[in-house]
């Protein structure tokens, strides 16, 4: 199992979807503060009111809570999706098949790999973040810095949970353009119309009841998710995804 982790982690960082998307991720989390910088300026030269002055500090916990935003986790996604399906475009899977005593052991080694590529998207947008910011403000510390690792760790389960879904779709179902419409749709917030009208529906049922607060791709946007609801809407995402993918690439035949 760790050789097959080790050859997917190979594979992945080989990819020039990889590449791209994380050269990307970097680029536009490195603009992010100037831009914002520009918005202000616009204003400032438009006479908007209320626009206010460019803050002269940002806070470093801030930064490393909320690195995951929804242009990182659409990338990353796109890129996991690109992997998840590379080895069935090119012979890979079939090329090891015979070797593995069971053939789902490489959906649970794509998905352990995974989680490598999701912590360095992040971390990477972190990186262009801070590089971007330096240069126009100065970056203090306000807050617990534990605490705030603790909700980029969370955010990165979160993540990784919605690999799960997209594992299903991409790798057991060998759909790779429906898990690319999932990549973007979860990956950016697209999914919460759909959410409000279920929810209007449940509301005839279930008097107050919503979804969206047990749905990973929204807790992930959360600025402060509960820690108690967030690791179990994340472990059941997980729970229900990752066997079933594993149990339907068992039954396939591979191609």
């Amino acid at each position: 199992m760790g050789n097959l982790i080790r050859m997917d982690l190979y594979r992945m960082n080989k990819a020039k979807s990889f590449r791209v998307c994380l050269i990307l991720a970097f680029v536009f989390a490195l603009f992010s503060t100037p831009l914002d910088r520009l918005m202000y300026t616009i204003g400032d030269l438009l006479n908007v009111e209320d626009v206010g002055s460019f803050p002269e500090t940002e806070n470093l916990c801030t930064m490393i809570a909320s690195s995951l935003s929804s242009i990182t986790a659409l990338l990353a996604l796109l890129s996991v999706v690109s992997f998840f399906h590379a080895d069935m475009e090119n012979g890979y899977i079939k090329n090891i098949a015979g070797q593995m005593p069971r053939r789902g052991y490489s959906i649970l080694s794509r998905f352990i790999a995974a989680i490598a590529l999701n912590l360095v998207f992040m971390l990477a947008a972190l990186a262009g973040n801070l590089i971007g910011t330096m240069a126009l403000q100065r970056i203090v510390v306000d807050g617990s810095v534990l605490e705030s690792v603790g909700l980029f760790l969370l955010r990165l389960l979160l993540l990784q949970s919605i690999c799960s879904v997209l594992l299903l779709v991409t790798a057991s179902f060998r759909n790779k353009s429906l898990g690319m419409i999932l990549a973007v749709v979860l990956g950016l917030p697209l999914l919460s119309l759909i959410y409000m009208a279920i929810n209007a529906g449940l509301d005839q049922l279930f008097k107050g009841f919503s979804i969206t607060p047990y749905m990973p791709d929204q807790v992930m946007r959360e600025a402060k998710p509960d820690l108690i609801r967030a690791l179990l809407v994340a472990g059941v995402t997980i729970g229900i995804f990752l066997p079933l993918s594993i149990r339907i690439f068992d039954k396939k035949d591979v191609k």
